[in-house]
């Protein structure tokens, strides 16, 4: 799998979180990261972004491209676990916006 990848429908999807420069998201399918990097550009030094994907070779690639980023929590668990991720982080009740891309990816059903 490559970052070539595009998320489809993107800015739709950005604009209907109303993302706050400083707020806390969370992109709970990151995938290859498309979605997390373009809500990273609209986040400042304050906004965080928690980066959630159970496969394994999707947390690689957030540690890869977002490791040395202080804004960026990665944990590899599924979405389906949030709640407990968020108050394992002392994030409960202090989200922002959740993003899920619940489209089908061809590259991870090929792998």
């Amino acid at each position: 799998m490559t970052e070539q990848h595009r998320p489809v429908l993107l800015e739709v999807a950005l604009e209907g979180l109303n993302i706050k420069a400083d707020g806390k998201y969370v992109d709970g399918t990151f995938g290859r990261g498309g979605h997390a990097a373009a809500l990273l550009a609209r986040l400042d030094d304050n906004g965080r972004l928690l980066a959630l994907d159970k496969d394994p070779w999707a947390m690689r690639e957030a540690e890869r491209r977002f490791g040395d980023d202080s804004r960026v929590v990665i944990r590899q668990a599924s979405f389906a676990n949030l709640k407990e991720t968020a108050r394992t982080l002392g994030w409960l009740g202090q989200v922002d916006g959740i993003l899920l891309d619940l489209g089908v990816s061809s590259p991870q059903l090929d792998d």
